[in-house]
């Protein structure tokens, strides 16, 4: 019933949704999703009615990671929901995990609008928000609020939050940046399993300073200093050489970092017809190799002293499963949703099952790795 459920739903979106909602600026859809969907899943049987008929659910699926074991390895990235607005909504789509924010330890109005812009033809959408959210402290209150609530149809699922440096006008030096990370780190202590330190946002007034090696170094002192209770995940950059991409990695290895998303979006545009005027950063299909080669070089240098998530242009189990088989033990999409529909979660975990049976393996965590060897070859 599921898997006929979820065709249906994706024809029903392909043909008349998708068309319907791509020819409003994609601002105004997220706002309303966020404040549509704040509603909505009030309707708790509502929402455990939706997830039967979009999850799937099967013992092969089930993953380890981080202590926590996860229904199935693919997750929401972060971005979507920055201020833990709509969880219940995120769940019912089938998700193992879910990544809220990033958030700062500032409020924070992020760049002038227009934030998103649609490549159709590319599968991708232009991202250019430069981390909007109501701050560490709101957020904070609101995880407090939901656990106190405790309904399962808003919390049940694991969680990480993701942070990030304020970005306004009174962003200063390094100094001022670790600061920053800190009191968000400080904030949010307690309220997640995971917190991942985004230190690789493109859309910011200062840049990345903490993809220097150096800078990130001491960031990371200073986190690990503050000993939060949670696990540490690192958000990586996806536009830099395999080399100093390396060098990042290694310093995490010497720091109390558990996992790395790999990666962030892409700065390149290169062979992407756009307005030169558009301002952002590429999602989607232009990532897609991209993440999933320094996925796979990042797997053979670091083995299994990380867990790794595989992040950029997943939109079936074949791009999920590229990623798992280069090293990923996590999956996270967000512009799957957008050009796909919410029915592509349910997909893509009931095709993981296919293609990991499909080698041999009884679970799709058996197969991370298992293609680590190989190249990803080069975008046609």
């Amino acid at each position: 019933m599921g898997t006929m459920a979820r065709g249906a739903m994706t024809t029903i979106y392909t043909k008349a949704v998708k068309p319907t909602i791509f020819r409003i600026h994609p601002d105004k859809v997220h706002d309303g999703m966020i404040v549509q969907g704040s509603r909505i899943q009030r309707l708790t049987p509502v929402l455990a009615a939706a997830e039967t008929l979009l999850a799937h659910e099967d013992p092969a699926l089930e993953t380890e990671a981080y202590g926590l074991t996860l229904r199935n390895p693919l997750g929401l990235g972060a971005g979507l929901d920055k201020n833990v607005a709509i969880p219940g909504i995120l769940q019912m789509t089938g998700f193992g995990f879910l990544t809220f924010g990033s958030v700062t330890s500032r409020v924070c109005a992020g760049n002038p609008r227009p934030w998103f812009h649609r490549l159709p033809e590319q599968e991708s959408l232009v991202v250019h928000v430069g981390l909007a959210n109501g701050g560490a402290e709101a957020v904070a209150a609101r995880l407090r609020a939901l656990a106190a609530a405790a309904d399962p149809r808003l919390t049940s699922l694991p969680f990480k939050i993701s942070i990030a440096r304020t970005n306004d006008g009174r962003t200063g030096d390094v100094d001022e940046g670790i600061d920053d990370y800190v009191r968000s780190v400080r904030a949010l202590d307690g309220l997640s399993p995971l917190l991942e330190l985004n230190v690789s946002c493109p859309n910011t007034m200062v840049g990345e300073a903490f993809t220097a090696p150096e800078a990130l170094d001491r960031l990371l002192a200073a986190v690990d200093a503050a000993a939060p209770s949670q696990r540490i995940v690192l958000k990586m950059p996806s536009d830099k050489t395999w080399e100093h991409f390396r060098d990042l990695v290694d310093v995490a290895l010497d720091h109390r970092v558990d996992g790395l998303t790999l990666t962030n979006l892409r700065k390149d545009r290169d062979g992407i017809g756009m307005d030169p005027a558009i301002r952002g950063n590429l999602s989607g299909r232009p990532v897609r190799d991209l993440s999933t080669e320094i996925l796979r070089r990042t797997y053979l240098h670091a083995g299994d002293r990380l867990t790794l998530a595989g992040l950029g242009g997943v939109f079936d189990g074949r791009h999920a499963y590229d990623k798992i088989t280069a090293g990923a033990t996590l999956v996270e999409l967000v512009s799957g949703l957008v050009f796909r529909g919410p029915a592509v979660v349910g997909t893509i975990a009931a095709e993981l099952v296919e293609l990991a049976r499909a080698d041999g393996f009884d679970r799709v965590q058996d197969a991370v790795g298992s293609r680590a060897d190989s190249p990803v070859p080069a975008a046609g």
